[in-house]
């Protein structure tokens, strides 16, 4: 098995000139405690309590120096270091959309019915409306793969059938994107302009901080502690070429292209929950005692 830990903190530069791709693709985390009545608080480092909910969410931008005319796809496995067994992820048990249990967001796709992607709104998880190109189903459904052995402390989130960590598996064949060439993550896609139909979501021509794809979890007990949301090199999808994998993020050239033409690779910027106790009841009382005493001062 590879060594995760080192494909996080690979030197963004190196793994461009490896893959021989330009690096203009951001995949960048951001996570907030959960509110139902709004959509605020989003940051790269958030500090919580034990027992809190929080959302996560994934935006992708394009960071090269071309012109490019919207996203066509990327494929990408989160990554949660830090994860033990108190730690729970929100599932569709817990909020109710459709799709298996234990599943992130629904099955399907643009064009399926009901539609396999969610509006990006609190509370609700799964691939962001338009960006279901590639449908899901019963057997390929996102979900969340804990590690063990070498990967242990990690949550994993990739589609149901892709059991092997990443860099693990079959190196070649149909069975590669299990999971060597990250095929088997997190389907990212919206359908050609040229090829929509009227009844498919209207084609979104953004270049920056797009939200694609969003979960949650509890943090479980134990607090000094961090979580860190990132995804290595390897978690990105690859093709083969020349019997080596190479990135395969793509972007349309222009709104009117019919197959994206634009290459790169992408790097992940990581976010991280910091866990900080609960003040113990005795010193809440005194935060409030100083408070009085300060503003009768006042008077």
């Amino acid at each position: 098995m590879k060594n995760v830990i080192g494909s996080l903190v690979a030197v963004a530069g190196l793994a461009a000139a490896a893959h021989a791709q330009p690096l203009a693709t951001l995949l960048k985390y951001e996570a907030r405690v959960f509110n139902a009545g709004n959509d605020a608080g989003w940051g790269s480092a958030i500090d919580v309590n034990p027992g809190t909910r929080v959302e996560v969410r994934a935006l992708v931008s394009y960071t090269g120096t071309g012109t490019v005319g919207g996203l066509s796809q990327i494929v990408f496995q989160p990554l949660v270091q830090g994860w033990t067994a108190g730690e729970a992820l929100i599932t569709n048990a817990d909020t109710g959309q459709a799709g298996p249990a234990t599943g992130i967001g629904p099955v399907g796709g643009s064009r399926s019915t009901p539609i396999g992607t969610v509006d990006n709104l609190p509370g609700v998880y799964g691939r962001i409306t338009p960006w279901g190109a590639n449908a899901t189903n019963t057997s390929t459904f996102l979900r969340g793969h804990v590690g063990t052995g070498t990967a242990a402390g990690m949550l994993r989130i990739a589609q149901n059938h892709i059991t092997n960590w990443i860099g693990s598996g079959a190196t070649s064949g149909s069975t590669a994107n299990n999971n060597v060439n990250g095929g088997g993550g997190v389907s990212i896609a919206q359908i050609a302009n040229p090829s929509r139909l009227p009844s498919d979501p209207a084609f979104n021509n953004g270049t920056s901080n797009l939200v694609v794809f969003k979960f949650s979890f509890l943090v479980g007990a134990g607090d000094g502690r961090s979580l860190v949301i990132n995804t290595p090199d390897d978690g990105f999808n690859r093709t083969l070429s020349s019997g080596q994998y190479v990135p395969n993020i793509r972007w349309f050239a222009n709104e009117n292209e019919a197959s994206a033409s634009v290459q790169t690779a992408a790097v992940a910027e990581a976010a991280t929950i910091r866990v900080v106790p609960v003040p113990a009841p005795g010193a809440m009382a005194l935060l409030g005692l100083g408070g009085l005493v300060a503003a009768r001062r006042r008077r």
